[in-house]
């Protein structure tokens, strides 16, 4: 049987931690808990949704999430403006841009007028510099390629020297990913979903993580026995989601060496354990700072 790759209790593990600090923090600034700023500017159900998970996910650590609605008709002087001005509050430890973004308005824009220090999503362009030079701060990493090297992580997958294939190459998550597999030592190959014969490419992987945005693209003819994947995608169906991988096909490809992570239950619930780290740092960070 293809061993499961879910997130939790490691997830768990992680909420602990972020609760351990956070209130650390909170102690240190006499009892007042620094906030973390989600700005939406969307209407979309499932974006609004994970936003109400996160923001209680936050609230769990005792740190106070602020919820900044935009609205989906935003302009993109609109959003920079409340950017700029959550990285100048005092009160703000930590900023998050919440996907999607109102047609015309480009993230790479925006994402200037957060502070480095505050962003704990990894979209400014200084963080990004940061982790392709591989002198990071763990902290301001993007979150969901964070989750998935702690999925890898936490099953002690091996990646020094290991052949790994991401599919997918956003600025968000297939990009870090891809250079943080690098700094681990992987061989890694970046493909996509319009990549010809994309099963050439895949089925070389020891490791493969799928975050194309495309349901159900990779199959089982597309893997090798004995693979790790890592399913980042989210594509509601019907009561529950599914991911990139269509899962039944490609477990039986994997066999009993092989795994997968689940969707849902895997980069999901890892990626918001690993965001409420980075609120509960970012929180300790702002402290010491005032200090």
């Amino acid at each position: 049987m293809t061993q499961r790759l879910a997130a939790q209790p490691f997830a768990k593990q992680i909420t602990t931690r972020a609760t351990e600090i956070a209130t650390r923090a909170i102690a240190d600034a006499g009892g007042v808990a620094p906030e973390i700023a989600v700005v939406i500017a969307t209407s979309e159900p499932d974006s609004l949704l994970y936003v109400d998970r996160l923001l209680k996910q936050v609230s769990a650590t005792g740190l106070t999430g602020r919820r900044v609605e935009l609205g989906a008709a935003a302009t993109e002087a609109e959003i920079f403006a409340a950017l700029t001005a959550l990285s100048a509050d005092q009160s703000v430890a930590g900023i998050i841009l919440q996907s999607p973004l109102p047609s015309g308005v480009s993230r790479e824009v925006v994402a200037t007028a957060i502070s480095p220090a505050k962003d704990i999503d990894g979209i400014t362009a200084m963080n990004a510099e940061q982790l392709a030079e591989g002198t990071h701060d763990a902290s301001l990493l993007p979150a969901t390629a964070a989750a998935v090297m702690e999925l890898l992580r936490a099953y002690e997958i091996p990646l020094r020297g290991q052949q790994a294939v991401v599919v997918g190459r956003s600025a968000i998550v297939g990009r870090p990913v891809a250079q943080l597999l690098e700094i681990a030592g992987a061989h890694v190959e970046v493909a996509h979903s319009k990549t010809p014969d994309l099963g050439v490419v895949t089925r070389t992987a020891a490791v493969l993580v799928v975050a194309a945005g495309v349901r159900g693209l990779v199959r089982g003819e597309h893997v090798s026995p004995g693979t790790f994947v890592i399913d980042v995608g989210i594509h509601p169906s019907g009561d529950t989601i599914v991911g990139d991988v269509d899962a039944p096909s490609v477990e039986a490809k994997l066999g009993d060496t092989g795994g997968l992570s689940p969707v849902p239950g895997g980069v999901g619930p890892m990626t918001s354990a690993i965001l409420a780290l980075h609120a509960a740092e970012a929180a300790r960070r702002l402290v010491r700072a005032r200090a």
